[in-house]
């Protein structure tokens, strides 16, 4: 701040070549608040606590939209590890995005939108930069810290390691059936 009697202020603001301001989604699972850049979002829709729960049973159909089909998953867990809501004390309909990372289109459901807003992406250090579905964090006016969710990322790591986990299964059931076969030689 350079101020002169009569001439008036100058204000000189530095900011780090690595700082960008990106428009972003807020939104809430449980008490966590994150951020999703609003460039990964298709669209948001909302779905009835019924209909989700029936999306949720085990080999429930795809979520149909705009003629799109869509793997309908909480966002909870991917980031708590809550695989589905407690639906049961909700009566409004819930908010669902509509994201598509690459060959993957996924309906996130979420607890709760906050707004939309202009965030400043700040690096996180390299404790979490490792972390799989991360783009960085951003500081909001009341100083609490959000998360930016990289969803296409995520998305991606969490594909690959469901079909790591359906090949080891198949893997698994095979050398099973092999280790039977084995024991039937036997006998």
């Amino acid at each position: 701040l350079h101020s002169a009697p009569n001439a008036g202020s100058q204000f000189t603001i530095r900011l780090p070549f690595t700082v960008s301001v990106n428009r972003a989604l807020m939104v809430r699972v449980g008490d966590d608040a994150y951020a999703i850049p609003l460039n990964n979002i298709e669209g948001i829709v909302r779905v009835s606590p019924y209909e989700l729960d029936a999306y949720y049973q085990p080999d429930s159909p795809d979520f149909e939209y705009a003629g799109q089909s869509y793997r309908l998953r909480y966002l909870g867990g991917y980031v708590h590890g809550v695989q589905s809501p407690d639906l049961q004390s909700h009566v409004k309909p819930l908010p669902v995005l509509l994201v598509r990372g690459g060959d993957h289109a996924v309906a996130l459901q979420v607890d709760s939108l906050v707004g939309s807003r202009e965030i400043v992406v700040k690096s996180v250090g390299p404790q979490l930069s490792a972390v799989s579905g991360i783009s960085g964090a951003t500081i909001l006016g009341d100083g609490s810290v959000v998360i930016i969710l990289d969803l296409p990322n995520m998305m991606r790591h969490v594909h690959s390691l469901e079909y790591q986990q359906h090949v080891a299964l198949e893997h698994r059931e095979e050398e099973q059936i092999q280790q039977s076969i084995q024991e039937d030689k036997i006998i």
